[in-house]
This record gives structure tokens, sequence and C-alpha cells, in this order.
């Protein structure tokens, strides 16, 4: 994926760099499943799509744990379910989400509340993004 870094003034956002592919425009990094369904033993149910259920079931959640959280200025409860769904956002190919969850765990251990409502308005648009294709390639594989 080729990105670059905007300066937006008040903020930064990664964007794909000029004469980047379609495919570097995606909310998922596709290979990232592909590298999945190589591990995939024949005759066994299709990881990826165990994953996918996984990931569109648990990432609601998690994000809404970060909401509550922020409301609550639990910075440890931020960090925590940053750190998950970060984790399970990279092993899955979402990296815009898996980035600002990095950001939003960066930014949970200073003074800056609003910064992390800000980077979580983003991250729920950016998952909305991944869920729509993380559902369109679990239909593919159903």
């Amino acid at each position: 994926m080729s990105i670059h870094v905007a300066d937006h003034g008040a903020h930064w956002e990664l964007v794909p760099s000029a004469g980047a592919d379609d495919a570097s425009r995606e909310a998922v990094d596709l290979e990232a499943l592909a590298g999945l369904e190589e591990m995939q033993d024949e005759g066994e149910p299709s990881l990826v799509v165990e994953l996918i259920d996984l990931y569109l079931e648990e990432s609601p959640r998690q994000l809404a744990s970060m909401l509550g959280a922020v409301a609550g200025a639990d910075a440890a409860a931020i960090r925590r379910a940053a750190h998950s769904l970060k984790g399970s956002s990279a092993s899955l190919g979402a990296l815009g989400v898996a980035a600002l969850c990095e950001e939003i765990e960066r930014e949970s251990y200073g003074d800056s509340s609003r910064r992390v409502g800000a980077l979580l308005a983003r991250l729920g648009r950016e998952q909305e993004r991944a869920r729509h294709v993380f559902a369109a390639e679990r239909r593919k594989r159903s």
C-alpha cells in the first residue's frame, strides 16, 4: 500500500499517494486475508470466514467500550480496547483501523480526551468501511 501523511491543519491523516491503485484505497488489505487462507487445512471450516465473523461481532463492542471509557474518563480502559481492536484489525488487514487504534492508545496517555474523541469518530467511520469489505469477503467465501 502506498500512503503519505497529509497535514490538514489541526489533524494528520493517512491518505493514498497519487497514482495508488484501487486496492490501496480499500479499507482492508486483502492480501492479509489471502495469507490467512494459505494456512487453511483442506476440508476444514473456513478460517477466514470464522475470523471475519468474530471481527464483525466483536469490533463494534470494542468501539463501544472505547466510547464508554472516554465518557467515564477511563484511560486504561481506552488503551485496552484500542490495543485489542488494533491487533485483530491488523491481523485481518484493516490497517486504517489498526493505525487509528494505535494513535488512540498513544493519545490516551496524555490529557487529550477531546483529541481521543475526535479520533474515535474517525475510527467509527474507518471501522464501518472495513466491516463492509469484510462482509463482502465473507459472502464470497460462504
